[in-house]
C-alpha cells in the first residue's frame, strides 16, 4: 500500500455497461458526466482516463473492457450500472477486477442498480466496491482523491461500502450544485454520433412535479421532492451545445426528466438566456410535461406568454418533444398522481404540432388496479385525437418498483381486501415487482396482450429507438417511411386492442382477429425495417442492435407464428 504522504498515479477507465433488453445507440450521459468532474479535479501528471461506452458498440460482453483495463494498467475503474444491467455486472464482474493493476485498486459503482440494490451488490457481487448512491459528479473524484492519498471515504458523500471493520458505511447524501459549471466529457462522442448513436446535454436534474406515483424518485434528487429541482445556467448549457456543434453534433437530446420545468416565469428567463447567447444550436429533442406547453389554469396572458417559450424554443432548434401522457382515462391519470387532464394533454400536443415539432408520448395501459372499460376508454380517446400513433409503447405495463407511491399503495389495496397480486421478489435489472391484475377481465386480456409484445418486441423495440431521435438518425432520409410505417403500427395495434377487447365484452376469442391483424402489422414494419437497413453503410449495418433489428424483419413469419418464444416486454 502506497503511505499516505507519497500519493499515487491515477490510472482510470470509466465503464458504462450495456444491456440487450434496452437495445439502442448512444451516449451513457451519467458516464460523461461522471467523467467531466474526474477530469477536472485530477492533476495531470498524475492521472490518465479512458472512457468505454458499451453502449456504443451494443455489446454486453466486457471483453473489450477487459482489454482496456489491462492496457492502460488501470488501478481505478468507475462502473455506471443503467437498468437491465446487474446481470451483466453478476456475470463479469470478477474478469474485470482481476484485468486491474496493483495490490489495491479502487472499483466504483454509480447508477440506479447502485443507487436502489447497494446491499444485494455489495453482498453477492462486489463487496471490495464502493457504491455512488444518487449523482458522481463530486462524490466520483473526491472517491478517488481519497483513494489516491490513502485516506478514509467517510468524508465523500453519495456513498455506501463496507469498512474495515466489516460493517457498512452510508456518507451524507448531497444534491449537486449545478452551478459549479464542470462540463461533461465529450472526448468519445464523435464515434458515438458518428455511428449514428444518439448525443445527450442536460439543462436540469429532478422534478418540479415530483408527484407521479409510479415514479422511482432519489437518483437526481434526495427526498424526491418538487424543491430538489435544479437548472443549470444558460451560460453553461449554450457553452456545452456550441461544443457539441464544433464536434460535428447537429442533434442532441436533453437528458431532463423535466425540461422546462419550475415556474413559467423560470422558464422564460431561462429561454431568453438562452437565445442571447447567439450560438448555432443543434436541433434538440427534449421531454416536458404537459403543463409545461398547456395548462387549463393559465389565464388568457399567461396561456400566451407560455406559448411564445415553445415556439421561442423552436426557432431555436427543438424538433421533437416527448410527452409523458401516461393514460387518457381520468381514472388512471388520478391513480398515476398526474396532475394534468387528457383534454391538457392534447391540447398540448396539438400546440406542439402545430409549430412543426414532432411530438411521441409515453403511455402506462396496464396498471394492477386498471379496469377493462378504463383500458378502453384511453385507447379510444388516444385513436380519437391522434395520439395512438405517437406512443413509444402503446401497450405498456405499469413498472411496479421498489419504494414507489404506487407500490404502497397496492400494498394497502392487498390489506383491504385480502388478496395478493404482487410478487414480494425484486427483479435486479428492472428494480421492479411482477404483478398480476385485480380484475379478472384484464388479467386475460394483459395474457393476450403481452404474448404479442413479447413475440414483436425483437423487431418493434430497435426500429423505434434506431428512427427516433434527431433529424434524420442513423438511416438518413430512409428513416422518413420508416417512422411512418411505424405510425401505421401504432395505430394498428391500437385499432386490434380495441377490437380484441370488443370481442371479450361478447364473450368471443378474439385471438385469431389479434393473429391476421397484427401479423400484417408486423410485416409491413418489418419491410420498412429492411428497406431502412439496406441503405446504411457496412460500418453501421453491422452494429449489434442494427443486426437485432435485422434479424427480427427477416424472420418475421417466425415472430408472429404461435410458436413464437417470448423475448421481453414491448415498451
Amino acid at each position: 500500500m502506497i503511505e499516505a504522504d507519497q500519493p499515487g498515479e491515477v490510472r482510470a477507465v470509466l465503464l458504462g455497461l450495456y444491456s440487450k433488453n434496452y437495445p439502442a445507440i448512444g451516449e451513457s450521459h451519467g458516464l460523461s458526466v461522471a467523467a467531466g468532474g474526474l477530469l477536472a479535479s485530477m492533476p495531470g501528471s498524475l492521472f490518465s482516463m479512458h472512457v468505454l461506452d458499451m453502449v456504443e458498440w451494443g455489446e454486453e460482453d466486457c471483453g473489450r473492457a477487459v482489454d482496456l483495463i489491462r492496457a492502460v494498467r488501470a488501478n481505478v475503474l468507475a462502473i455506471g450500472l443503467a437498468y437491465g444491467t446487474f446481470s451483466t455486472i453478476e456475470r463479469q464482474y470478477h474478469a474485470l477486477r482481476s484485468a486491474l493493476d496493483g495490490p489495491d485498486p479502487l472499483v466504483a459503482f454509480g447508477g440506479p442498480i447502485a443507487t436502489y440494490l447497494g446491499d444485494r451488490l455489495l453482498a453477492d457481487v462486489a463487496p471490495d466496491a464502493v457504491l455512488i448512491v444518487g449523482e458522481a459528479d463530486e462524490a466520483l473524484p473526491q472517491l478517488v482523491e481519497m483513494w489516491r492519498l490513502r485516506r478514509s471515504y467517510e468524508t465523500v458523500p453519495n456513498i455506501h461500502y463496507i469498512g474495515p471493520d466489516g460493517k457498512r458505511v452510508r456518507t451524507r447524501r448531497l444534491l449537486v450544485d449545478l452551478r459549479a459549471g464542470i462540463p461533461p466529457f465529450r472526448g468519445h462522442v464523435r464515434g458515438i454520433y458518428k455511428n449514428g448513436g444518439q448525443i445527450f446535454t442536460e439543462t436540469s436534474r429532478g422534478c418540479s412535479w415530483a408527484a407521479c406515483t409510479f415514479c422511482l424518485r432519489g437518483l437526481n434528487d434526495v427526498a424526491g421532492r418538487a424543491q430538489e429541482y435544479r437548472r443549470k445556467s444558460a451560460e453553461l448549457v449554450a457553452n456545452d451545445l456550441n461544443g457539441l456543434t464544433e464536434l460535428g453534433v447537429h442533434d442532441v437530446t436533453i437528458a431532463d426528466e423535466d425540461f422546462l420545468g419550475g415556474s413559467l416565469a423560470d422558464a422564460e428567463r431561462f429561454v431568453e438566456e438562452l437565445a442571447e447567447r447567439k450560438i448555432a444550436f443543434p436541433k434538440m429533442d427534449a421531454s416536458l410535461t404537459i403543463h409545461s406547453v398547456y395548462s387549463r389554469r393559465d389565464s388568457s396572458a399567461e396561456d400566451c406568454r407560455r406559448a411564445r417559450v415553445v415556439e421561442h424554443l423552436a426557432d431555436l432548434g427543438l424538433q421533437k418533444v416527448f410527452l409523458g401522457i401516461e393514460s387518457c382515462s381520468p381514472g388512471q391519470l388520478k391513480r398515476y398522481a398526474k396532475g394534468h387532464t387528457r383534454d391538457e394533454a392534447a391540447m398540448a400536443v396539438e400546440r406542439l404540432l402545430a409549430l412543426g415539432i414532432r411530438v411521441e408520448i409515453g403511455v402506462i395501459l396496464f396498471d394492477p388496479l386498471c379496469s377493462l372499460s378504463e383500458i378502453e376508454e384511453s385507447l379510444r380517446f388516444m385513436r380519437a385525437h391522434g395520439l395512438a400513433a405517437m406512443a413509444s409503447g402503446l401497450s405498456s405495463s405499469l413498472r411496479l418498483q421498489t419504494s414507489s407511491h404506487y407500490l404502497n399503495m397496492l400494498e394497502k389495496y392487498e390489506q383491504r381486501f385480502g388478496v395478493t397480486l404482487h410478487e414480494s421478489t425484486m427483479d435486479p435489472d428492472t428494480l421492479s415487482h411482477r404483478y398480476v391484475f385485480a380484475e379478472a377481465d384484464v388479467n386475460r386480456f394483459f395474457r393476450m396482450i403481452e404474448s404479442w409484445n413479447q413475440r414483436l418486441h425483437p423487431l418493434y423495440y430497435p426500429a423505434k429507438n434506431l428512427s427516433r431521435s434527431g433529424s434524420t438518425g442513423i438511416f438518413g432520409t430512409a428513416v422518413h417511411p420508416l417512422r411512418q410505417a411505424i405510425v401505421d403500427f401504432r395505430n394498428d395495434l391500437c385499432d386490434a386492442m380495441l377490437s380484441a377487447i370488443g370481442c371479450l365484452e361478447q364473450g368471443q376469442d378474439p385471438e385469431s382477429e389479434l393473429r391476421t391483424s397484427l401479423s400484417e402489422a408486423a410485416g409491413a414494419l418489418a419491410s420498412c425495417v429492411q428497406y431502412a437497413i439496406s441503405t446504411l453503410r457496412s460500418g453501421l449495418a453491422d452494429h449489434a442492435v442494427v443486426r437485432q433489428a435485422s434479424i427480427a424483419a427477416h424472420d418475421v413469419d417466425l415472430l408472429t407464428s404461435a410458436r413464437s418464444p417470448a423475448r421481453g416486454i414491448l415498451t
